[in-house]
């Protein structure tokens, strides 16, 4: 007791229950009971952070900051083949663009044409501008679909096949003229100081030389006169006989001659020449 005569214990409301410990102690905590054990031993569930913007972080797929080298690589493809195209489609609407302007420019040329030889030339190169016109016209019709799509690489590179075939028929047909001219028992036109009608037909066939020279897009070197007789005069043509082949591979081998001394890349040998003058024969037989 205390000194005032209390006790020291405290006073316990009436029907309450002493607190044991773990240890049965007076005081203690309460000992957990089996189903408390059971959920305390288990994992505690992970809880989904809330979504920020909408969206939970696995459900966001990370970008890389750069194309990959495959990536790069299908973008340079494709490029290429755009620039392809274009390239393509801008050569064929260059060379359609030019050869109407140019056959416009014969046309009225050729309308006030003079009676005399000059009104042949004329003839011959509107003729000429005609036959580029519509060679180009086909091998756009020959592509062309219904729909109105094509491919411009295949039609730029039929276009260059039929003028390289265009080019060795002007150049044979320019040879033959010039070499029926000429035999190996007469002079082959090594003095021109005189008028000479022949002057006429070597003048014909600079001009068709001309129209081949375009056909290969290859700049007319300015002396062509000059070297049509170097061609008509070198020995490998006249070795060819009556029955190697004759005239039109004696004019093949000239022009073959004459292509070479023009810086040609193509229509250089007699064979190329001659194969591709009568693959265009045939196909318009």
């Amino acid at each position: 007791m205390n000194r005032t005569g209390a006790s020291r214990e405290p006073t316990r409301s009436k029907g309450a229950k002493p607190a044991r410990g773990v240890f049965g102690s007076k005081g203690a905590a309460a000992p957990a009971t089996g189903k408390a054990e059971g959920a305390s031993a288990r994992s505690p569930k992970r809880l989904t952070p809330p979504k920020k913007n909408g969206f939970h972080d696995d459900e966001i797929e990370l970008i890389s900051a750069r194309p990959s080298r495959a990536e790069r690589a299908d973008a340079e493809e494709r490029m290429r083949r755009i620039d392809e195209v274009c390239a393509a489609w801008a050569a064929i609407i260059a060379e359609r663009m030019a050869a109407d302007q140019q056959f416009a420019e014969l046309y009225e040329a050729y309308r006030t044409r003079s009676r005399d030889l000059r009104g042949l030339f004329a003839w011959d190169a509107l003729h000429a501008a005609e036959a580029q016109l519509a060679l180009i016209n086909s091998a756009l019709a020959r592509f062309i679909g219904e729909d109105g799509r094509a491919d411009p690489r295949a039609i730029l590179a039929d276009l260059r096949w039929e003028q390289r075939k265009l080019a060795a028929v002007y150049a044979i047909n320019a040879f033959l003229a010039v070499l029926n001219q000429m035999s190996p028992r007469k002079a082959r036109w090594l003095n021109l100081e005189e008028f000479d009608p022949r002057i006429a037909v070597l003048s014909l066939a600079h001009q068709t030389l001309g129209y081949a020279l375009g056909c290969l897009r290859l700049p007319d070197p300015g002396d062509l006169t000059d070297k049509i007789l170097a061609a008509s005069q070198h020995e490998s043509v006249w070795e060819v006989g009556e029955d190697d082949g004759g005239r039109a591979f004696r004019a093949a081998r000239a022009a073959a001659w004459f292509f070479q001394q023009v810086g040609a890349s193509e229509l250089t040998t007699a064979e190329e020449v001659l194969t591709l003058y009568t693959t265009r024969a045939r196909a318009r037989s």
